[in-house]
């Protein structure tokens, strides 16, 4: 009878391991990935200035660009190098928030993940984001909000890498005469989403 239980025992073991070295799912290492938040995930999704890639991670989206800029998911991931794995489309609820941001200027329900970046940068696209659709700041006025009042130029660094353009609005910000100043996809959609939000006038 112990022999008995003994062979027993062994078949459960021996069922559990083979349980073991079933083979994964072909999800399993894009969802630990992303739920570590070691790579971000990529879709596209319309916009003002055509389609866009967006991508996102567990806090919410990190990064912005135009199909323009890139055209691909390779071009895309190589820009933006925490992107890893391209979706099909955005998760429900992000898709509905990042959809009314991009189309009405009002960004407050996207929820924005910066922390690829550094603090000083942080710090300006976090005062960037607060701009209303409809109003423009010159760089001087970011460069005080963060009480770094001299910094002028390194605000205008820093927003010419925004890694997140159109969620983080930096097209609102121009320069201390009134002109429009740089823009990373040229002034001339700079112009056109400044019009496009009644900021200044055709």
């Amino acid at each position: 009878m112990h022999d008995d239980v003994n062979h027993e025992d062994m078949r459960e073991v021996e069922e559990g391991l083979a349980g073991l070295v079933s083979i994964p799912p072909d999800t399993l290492l894009r969802r630990t990935v992303v739920s570590v938040g070691s790579a971000d995930e990529a879709a596209t999704t319309d916009s003002p200035i055509g389609p866009v890639w967006i991508a996102w991670s567990t806090r919410g989206v990190t990064a912005v660009s135009p199909l323009f800029a890139c055209p691909t998911f390779d071009d895309f991931a190589k820009v933006h190098r925490r992107t890893s794995f391209e979706a099909k489309q955005l998760p429900n609820d992000l898709s509905e928030a990042v959809t009314s941001a991009l189309h009405t200027g009002d960004n407050a329900a996207v929820p924005i993940d910066t922390t690829g970046v550094g603090a000083f940068q942080q710090a300006v696209l976090a005062t960037c984001a607060t701009i209303p659709a409809g109003e423009v700041r010159p760089y001087g006025w970011i460069a005080s909000e963060i009480g770094n009042p001299g910094s002028v130029r390194a605000v205008g660094t820093a927003l010419g890498k925004n890694p997140i353009p159109l969620l983080i609005p930096c097209h609102r910000v121009v320069r201390s005469d009134g002109s429009l100043g740089n823009y990373a996809f040229g002034p001339q959609i700079k112009h056109e989403l400044l019009i496009r939000e009644g900021a200044i006038l055709a």
